[in-house]
C-alpha cells in the first residue's frame, strides 16, 4: 500500500512550505497515518492525533484525524500504484504528498479543477468522487480553525523548483 521515500538531510524547496502550520499538519498527518499502517506502529497515529489535537482541540482534532484516516484508507484501496511518503518530519515533499496538499488546498480555495485533478492523479477513476469528498471534509475541518492552505499555484511552484533542482543534481532523492 505504501512506500517510504528515501530522506537525506538537505532542504529542498518544499521545506519552507512545510514550516507553515496548515501544510505541516496535513503532510505529517498523512505521513504518520501511512507510516502507522506500513509499520503496524500506533506511535505514528498517536503523533498524528497529538498534532491535530494541539491545533484543532481534542474533539475537532479527532474529527480531522478520522477524516484523513478515511482519506488514506480510500486512497490505499484505489491508488494506481503504492502510496509514497517521506518519513514524518522530513523537509521534502514527494509527488503523492503534493497531490494530497493539492486536494486540500483546492477544496479550501474553491478550486475544483485542482481538487479533482489531484484526486485523479492519485486514484482510479471509479473512486475519485469518494476521494474528493473525503479530502473536502478534512479541508473543511482545518478551514474551520483558520488552517487555510496556500493556493495550488504555490504547490505547482514547489514541483517546478524540485524538478529543476533534480535536473541540476544527479544525487537528488525525489
Amino acid at each position: 500500500m505504501a512506500q517510504t521515500e528515501h530522506d537525506n538531510t538537505g532542504d529542498c524547496p518544499a521545506a519552507a512550505y512545510l514550516r507553515q502550520q496548515p501544510e505541516n499538519l496535513v503532510v505529517n498527518g498523512y505521513r504518520n497515518w501511512i507510516a502507522g499502517l506500513a509499520h503496524s506502529d500506533s506511535r505514528y497515529w498517536d503523533a498524528a492525533w497529538s498534532a491535530h489535537a494541539k491545533v484543532l482541540g481534542a474533539i475537532d482534532g479527532q474529527i480531522a484525524l478520522d477524516a484523513i484516516a478515511s482519506l488514506v484508507r480510500q486512497l490505499g484501496a484505489c491508488v494506481t500504484c503504492p502510496l509514497r511518503f517521506y518519513k514524518p518530519g522530513a523537509g521534502h515533499l514527494c509527488r503523492d504528498e503534493c497531490l494530497v496538499l493539492g486536494m486540500v488546498s483546492g477544496a479550501q480555495h474553491g478550486d475544483e479543477d485542482s481538487l479533482v485533478q489531484s484526486a485523479k492523479l492519485l486514484t482510479c477513476s471509479e473512486a475519485c468522487v469518494e476521494v474528493v469528498d473525503l479530502a473536502s471534509a478534512y479541508a473543511a475541518v482545518l478551514l474551520g480553525h483558520s488552517q487555510a492552505h496556500i493556493p495550488v499555484s504555490a504547490i505547482v511552484d514547489i514541483e517546478r523548483r524540485s524538478t529543476f533542482a533534480a535536473s541540476q543534481s544527479s544525487n537528488s532523492q525525489h
